[in-house]
């Protein structure tokens, strides 16, 4: 059986909500041979440097960093199991699903809005730049996550 991070980071980015804390941490190649749907698969075209970011006040940009802030025990102490069977990876899916949902109400936000933001963080430069400038800790600690994340083998 594959690891629990190979399993979980291909429901996570097809179901779309991992995407934005990838984004952030710049991980082009973290969906890379990961399964998608074919919407997904399709790269944001980059936009001129603030075109995007102008649209966020702080306050809704830091409930996305809060959100991903929740996330990373949760996405850790889940990668960190190993998977027996299907029955317990979709398990371990809806825990990560109810966690998210928590968090995002918890931060007022949509996971639509969570989603945009992430995806416009990764279409301009500006705005992926003020967020790492918000939170400069959170950023490496993603970075972190992404790094370990692609050097584990498939089991």
């Amino acid at each position: 059986m594959k690891k629990p991070v190979s399993m979980l980071g291909a429901a996570l980015i097809t179901a779309g909500l991992l995407a934005a804390p990838m984004a952030m941490a710049g991980s082009q190649g973290a969906q890379q041979g990961q399964p998608q749907a074919p919407a997904q698969m399709q790269q944001p075209q980059p936009v001129e440097p603030g075109t995007l970011s102008k649209q966020y006040q702080d306050d809704e940009l830091r409930s996305f960093l809060d959100v991903n802030r929740d996330m990373i025990p949760v996405i850790k102490s889940l990668s960190s199991q190993n998977v027996k069977d299907q029955e317990q990876a979709q398990s371990m899916m809806q825990e990560f699903q109810s966690k998210t949902e928590d968090s995002l109400k918890q931060h007022d936000l949509s996971v639509q809005q969570y989603q945009k933001i992430g995806t416009d963080a990764s279409r301009d430069k500006a705005l992926e730049k003020r967020l790492i400038n918000m939170d400069p800790e959170l950023y490496k600690q993603l970075q972190a996550m992404q790094s370990q994340a692609q050097q584990q083998p498939a089991k």
